[in-house]
């Protein structure tokens, strides 16, 4: 047992450890290179029996565990002031994620780290203070350990100036970073309200996706928004942002490259749908797997590019956006990732290298959803000049179809005009033959009246065939109705006509019919030789007024009130004018009539 102890203890001095000479002077001065580790597997061992314990010299300046959940990482380094003044300087640990770290400064342990951020911390990532005196040589011990996220240790050594100028710096590109994807996101916002479009929404999903996960993966959100329950809490399940940024990226690239005609890879894309939340909820606080299962989700990045470069070539415009984005993306997430497993260290060259692609690759996303709309636009452009193009065709067709259906229906009009004015004039030709033989005066009379309203309405049909579509002259066919009825009376009748209302075809027929009938019992009964009638037509706001009057001996009593004739003119006022007839004269002093109706 004795000899052990003796041999661990030669072993330890026999690795001499070098102390880094520092200075006022001195900054950004990497610390990891010159500094020794060890590795505790258990993570149970303390700083007292750590001291015992051989440590390996390292070379990296960044030096990685991957996900280690049960291992503990002990840095050691010796720091010398060479000066012979005391100097203050800070040392960096340039990971804002590591969950615990403890830092040894001589009897002084200093508790830092994601899950316990000090209220009185400003920087991004967590800083150890310390104090050299002149000449003053001493050995610093520093412990890292993750549960959840990765092991990177990077320390680096500060003056407090120099430390404060770049941790700004850091702070403004970080705020260019947020800001640059917030107007992203508002902009991208705006134009989905306004397109409706599900590439939008889920373009806009994305970019929320990249902020959460951001301000976690740079540590400002535990820092500035979330208490100390919830950092835990959010680094237990980080992978449930993992798997929402995941998520988003397939839904937006079956949206955006119009998956669904192509099968296959459709179907891949949502069995991925599926597979990462489920494998991310396996995940949390290392339930099943641990974070190493991240590795899983690389060939699914592959995937999506090949569909992009797939898509491209099979036609998708779109696609040529999205293949040099998201390679651009894929590239940094193949990066990180191998990183994060400690396969690859390219930080010390590249930086911000995520942040950078995610902002060129959201700018080159936000150019492409803007050229699918120019693309959208002249697809429906395309469509419209189709669409007007045949309806245009089709209407050419139908009026074709109606030109000649019209012309086959006017041609019948016409033949049926036609032969009803032939069967009115065999009528009117078997009534004027009965006319001749007749002895008989009364028949004559009665002959001769039917004569005249069967003229009055065959002189209609004639206007009608002759005139087509165009409105029949009042005037002219009422001078038509009286002269068919002068030529039935040797008398000397003066008929002044004041025509100052143009009637429409559906009345002018019946009121051809009450013209005869009037105008023929006037020849009849009021006047021997010779005489006046008046017929005038006149429209007074909304009522027209058809007025028939003579000057001669008035009303006789031969005129019966339920004559034939009379009755026609009654019915025809009520039943087909829907008006009012009055009737108004003395003895010696001629008959009026007044017929009004409603317009």
């Amino acid at each position: 047992m004795n000899l052990k102890i003796l041999l661990n203890i030669l072993l330890l001095f026999s690795i001499k450890l070098f102390a880094i000479d520092i200075n006022t002077q001195s900054s950004n001065l990497e610390i990891m290179p010159k500094s020794y580790i060890y590795i505790d597997f258990d993570n149970n061992l303390s700083k007292n029996i750590i001291e015992t314990k051989s440590f390996i010299k390292n070379s990296k300046t960044i030096l990685s565990l991957g996900f280690s959940p049960r291992s503990a990482l002990w840095i050691k380094f010796k720091l010398k002031n060479k000066t012979n003044k005391t100097i203050r300087k800070i040392i960096e640990y340039a990971n804002p994620l590591t969950e615990e770290i403890e830092f040894f400064n001589g009897k002084q342990k200093i508790v830092e780290g994601t899950w316990h951020i000090p209220s009185h911390r400003s920087s991004i990532h967590p800083t150890f203070k310390i104090t050299l005196k002149a000449k003053e040589e001493r050995i610093f011990f520093l412990k890292t350990h993750s549960t959840i996220s990765t092991v990177i240790a990077q320390l680096t050594l500060w003056n407090i100036y120099d430390f404060q100028e770049k941790d700004t710096n850091q702070k403004i590109l970080i705020f260019l970073f947020f800001t640059i994807m917030l107007t992203l996101l508002l902009y991208n916002s705006f134009i989905y309200l306004f397109t409706k479009d599900r590439a939008y929404l889920y373009y806009i999903l994305y970019l929320i996706a990249i902020i959460i996960n951001e301000s976690t993966y740079t540590g400002v959100a535990q820092l500035y928004i979330l208490s100390s329950f919830w950092t835990i809490v959010l680094t237990k399940y980080i992978m449930i942002l993992t798997a929402f940024l995941i998520v988003t990226i397939i839904l937006f690239t079956r949206e955006f490259l119009h998956t669904s005609q192509f099968n296959r890879l459709d179907r891949l894309l949502k069995i991925a749908i599926y597979f990462v939340p489920i494998l991310s909820l396996l995940s949390c606080n290392n339930f099943l797997f641990n974070s190493n299962i991240i590795i899983l989700f690389l060939p699914l990045g592959g995937l999506i590019i090949f569909i992009g470069f797939y898509t491209l070539f099979h036609g998708v415009k779109e696609a040529r956006f999205y293949v040099i984005g998201w390679s651009m993306v894929l590239i940094a997430l193949i990066i990180t990732n191998l990183q994060t497993l400690g396969i690859l260290m390219i930080n010390e060259y590249v930086k911000y290298i995520n942040d950078f692609s995610f902002i060129a690759e959201t700018f080159l996303f936000s150019i492409a959803l803007a050229h699918r709309i120019k693309i959208t636009n002249e697809k429906l452009f395309t469509l419209q000049k189709n669409e007007q193009e045949r309806l245009k065709k089709l209407v050419t067709n139908k009026t074709q179809e109606l030109k000649k259906a019209l012309e086959k229906e006017e041609l019948l009009y016409r033949e049926l005009n036609h032969r009803v004015k032939n069967n009115f004039q065999m009528i009117l030709s078997l009534i004027k033959l009965q006319i001749l033989k007749s002895t008989n005066k009364s028949i004559k009379s009665e002959l001769t009246v039917m004569r005249d309203r069967i003229n009055s309405i065959s002189h209609l049909y004639e206007t009608l065939q002759i005139g087509g579509d165009k409105d029949i002259d009042t005037k002219h066919y009422f001078e038509n109705i009286i002269d068919n009825i002068k030529l039935g009376f040797n008398k000397e009748v003066e008929i002044v006509l004041d025509i100052k209302y143009s009637l429409s075809i559906d009345k002018i027929i019946y009121c051809g019919l009450i013209l005869n009938e009037l105008i023929t019992n006037s020849f009849k009964y009021a006047f021997e030789k010779n005489g006046l009638i008046e017929v005038s037509i006149y429209q007074n706001e909304d009522i027209v007024y058809f007025i028939i009057k003579d000057n001669g001996s008035g009303y006789p009593s031969i005129i019966n009130n339920n004559s034939l004739g009379i009755i026609i003119v009654q019915t025809l006022v009520d039943k087909q004018l829907l008006g009012t007839i009055k009737r108004y004269t003395k003895d010696k002093e001629g008959v009026e009539y007044i017929i009004s109706w409603k317009i």
